[in-house]
C-alpha cells in the first residue's frame, strides 16, 4: 500500500470483494446508459479469485481510480510462451480528476507485471499516459475487406456452413489450441470469453459464431460482430452458443436504436488456412452482410496470400492494436528464446540499465527501433542485425481477449 502525499490517497491492489464497486465506478464512466455491464463484459476483470487490478482510495474509503490489469500466457510461433498482461477499463470517479491517480496506478501495475515475469504489457489505447511510460505500437497487421461475391469462396474446397452450438466448444477449443500463435485458454475459459462477447459489446455489434463443417468435425470457426437485427440462424439450428449480446437481449441491451457505426467485423477464428480462408470468405453472403472486416497479423501469410485472392477483397497494412509496454526487454528475450535458430545474445546485447544493442557492432538502438525489430517483419535491417533473427509474432490483440 503507498499513500499519496496530499490527500492520503490509498493506492493498492483490489481485493475480490471490492471488485463489484471497481465495476460500478467503469460503469459510470463507459457505460452509464447501456447494458450489458462491465463486469459482464470483462470477466478477467470483475469477476472473483485472485485480483491482479489495482485502485487509489479516498481518504473516505471510496474508489477514486481504477486500472484494471488480467494476466495471459501467449502461445508465440509455435515454439515459446510468453507471460504478458493487459490494462483495460482505466477510469477515475469526476471529482477525483486531475490528480494523477491514473499514473501511480500505471506504476504499480507495470511493477506487478515485472514482479509477476511478464515482459509484455498490452494497452488498449495509445493515451500519453501511457506513452510517457514507454508504450508504443507495435507490430503489423492486414487489415481485409470481403465484399459478398458471386464467384465460389478461394480453394475450391466446399463445407456446411452452420452456427456453433453449445456442444462444440471442445472442437472450437482444438482449432483455438491448434493455431501456432494463440492466447493459451482451457475449454471453460474460452466459452467464458464468447459467453462475454467483450469487443462485441464495445463495438454494439451483435456476436454469432460458425463453424464450417467437413462431415462431422470442424474446419474452421469465426467469431464475428453484426449489426444489430433480425437474422436467421444458419443451418436451423436454435441452440446456438449463448453470448451477451444475443439478438434475443438486444432490446434490454441496448437504449437507443441508432446503429453502433461498426461495420460488420470478425473478432476470432480458427482452422487451418484453406479452411478458414473459405469460411471468412463465405459469410458475407452467407450472412447477407455487405463487407465484412479481418484482421490477419503479419505471421498468417497463407491465410493474408488466400484472401486477397476472394473477388471483390482488399487490404492494407497497419499497426497491431493498441499499444504495448516492454517492461523487462532481457526478459521478454529469454522467454522467446525457442523461436531463433541461435541464442538471441548473437544478435542482440542488453546492458544492465535495459539499452540494446547490436551484438556484432555495438549499435546502441533506441526504443522504437528495436520495438520495430522485435515485433515489426518491415523493418529495415541494416548489416549488424541476422537474417535469422526474425520478430516476435504476436496474436492481433483487438478480438475475442480484448481487454
Amino acid at each position: 500500500m503507498t499513500k499519496g502525499a496530499a490527500s492520503m490517497t490509498d493506492y493498492r491492489l483490489m481485493q475480490p470483494h471490492e471488485l463489484a464497486e471497481a465495476a460500478r465506478l467503469s460503469d459510470s464512466v463507459f457505460r452509464p446508459y447501456t447494458l450489458p455491464s462491465m463486469s459482464d463484459l470483462f470477466p478477467p476483470l470483475f469477476s472473483p479469485g485472485v485480483a491482479h487490478s489495482y485502485g487509489a482510495f479516498a481518504d473516505s474509503g471510496a474508489l477514486a481510480a481504477f486500472m484494471g490489469l488480467a494476466p495471459s500466457t501467449l502461445r508465440v510461433g509455435g515454439a515459446a510462451v510468453l507471460r504478458a498482461f493487459s490494462i483495460g477499463s482505466v477510469c477515475t470517479a469526476p471529482e477525483q480528476r486531475g490528480a494523477g491517480l491514473a499514473g501511480r496506478l500505471l506504476e504499480l501495475s507495470i511493477a506487478h507485471a515485472r514482479q509477476a515475469g511478464a515482459p509484455l504489457l498490452f494497452v488498449s489505447g495509445a493515451r500519453p499516459l501511457y506513452t510517457r511510460a514507454g508504450s508504443a505500437a507495435f507490430g503489423r497487421a492486414t487489415q481485409i475487406v470481403l465484399r459478398p461475391a458471386e464467384a465460389a469462396a478461394p480453394g475450391g474446397l466446399s463445407y456446411r456452413l452452420r452456427e456453433a452450438r453449445p456442444q462444440d466448444l471442445p472442437g472450437l477449443h482444438a482449432l483455438h489450441r491448434a493455431g501456432d500463435t494463440h492466447v493459451e485458454e482451457s475449454a471453460a475459459g474460452l466459452g467464458e470469453r464468447i459467453g462475454a462477447a467483450a469487443f462485441c459489446g464495445v463495438l454494439g455489434l451483435v456476436q454469432r459464431v460458425i463453424l464450417a463443417e467437413a462431415g462431422e468435425e470442424p474446419a474452421a470457426y469465426a467469431v464475428l460482430g453484426v449489426p444489430p437485427g433480425p437474422f436467421h440462424p444458419l443451418g436451423g439450428e436454435t441452440d446456438r452458443l449463448p453470448a451477451r449480446t444475443d439478438p434475443g437481449a438486444e432490446a434490454a441491451a441496448r437504449t437507443e436504436d441508432t446503429p453502433s457505426g461498426n461495420p460488420p467485423t470478425v473478432i476470432a477464428y480458427g482452422g487451418n488456412p484453406q479452411a478458414a480462408a473459405w469460411l471468412l470468405a463465405s459469410l458475407p453472403d452467407a450472412c447477407g452482410l455487405n463487407e465484412l472486416h479481418v484482421h490477419v497479423p503479419w505471421q498468417e501469410r497463407e491465410l493474408e496470400a488466400r484472401l486477397l485472392q476472394t473477388p471483390g477483397a482488399a487490404g492494407f497494412s497497419v499497426p497491431n492494436a493498441g499499444t504495448l509496454l516492454v517492461t523487462d526487454v532481457r526478459l521478454l528475450l529469454d522467454q522467446a528464446y525457442d523461436l531463433w535458430l541461435l541464442p538471441w545474445t548473437e544478435a542482440l546485447r542488453v546492458d544492465e540499465e535495459g539499452r540494446v544493442f547490436t551484438a556484432s557492432g555495438g549499435r546502441e538502438l533506441s526504443r522504437s527501433e528495436w520495438y520495430s525489430v522485435l515485433f515489426d517483419p518491415n523493418s529495415p535491417r541494416l548489416g549488424d542485425i541476422p537474417g535469422w533473427f526474425e520478430p516476435i509474432p504476436l496474436p492481433y490483440v483487438y478480438g475475442l481477449h480484448y481487454i
